[in-house]
């Protein structure tokens, strides 16, 4: 306690002098200079009030519109929410479509043929490749001879409808030669194989290896 009371002691002791000076200076400056001085602090103070209360208004403007970003943000997704969970259970519905089995792409392709009450006599499977990181690409070239729209319209509709999800990526239809409503198509089916998690690191290993 009494290290405190000393503390303050001294720091009056060491104001007064100054404060002395200043106010011996003041008693001997003339009433227009005291005049002068006092408008040019209340000047000073003045625009020290103007520069902390624009300065604060910006802060209060800026907050204000960063809550308004935020207010709309909220309405937006509230608004989507909808959008938004119909988009993921169709995403989660695509996955389990595709699996992390390899697409029996011919066997699918030869179900709906017979479910349309038609034949695929040709076929030619690509050879796999990568889609992106995460899928294996699997596809397969597909011929019809002869066929009528009413059973390539079932077929088509077989393959879009099939549990394992199966894409057609090209479509050319011509005109059988002869026949007035039968039609030759080549088309191409991809299906696409999820990689599994340890097959993706097996794949880095070895490529590191190589490297």
């Amino acid at each position: 306690m009494g290290f405190f009371r000393k503390t303050i002691d001294k720091t009056v002791s060491g104001l007064r002098r100054p404060f002395a000076v200043v106010s011996a200076e003041w008693n001997r400056m003339a009433l227009r200079e005291r005049r002068l001085i006092s408008a040019l602090a209340g000047a000073v103070g003045l625009l020290i009030i103007l520069v902390a209360g624009y300065i604060i208004l910006d802060s209060l403007q800026e907050i204000s519109a960063t809550n308004e970003n935020a207010r709309e943000a909220l309405a937006a997704i509230a608004k989507h929410r909808g959008e938004y969970q119909d988009a993921k259970a169709r995403m989660i519905a695509l996955e389990v479509r595709i699996g992390h089995q390899p697409p029996q792409l011919a066997t699918d392709l030869e179900a709906a043929a017979k479910e349309a009450g038609i034949q695929i006599p040709e076929t030619i499977e690509r050879p796999t490749s990568p889609a992106g990181k995460n899928y294996l690409e699997h596809s397969l070239d597909v011929k019809l001879r002869k066929v009528g729209l009413k059973e390539l319209a079932t077929f088509l509709s077989k393959v879009e409808t099939n549990p394992r999800l199966i894409a057609i990526t090209r479509l050319q239809i011509r005109k059988a030669f002869g026949e007035n409503a039968a039609l030759d198509v080549e088309m191409t089916a991809t299906a696409f194989e999820r990689i599994k998690e340890d097959k993706r690191k097996k794949a880095a290993g070895t490529t590191k290896g190589k490297g």
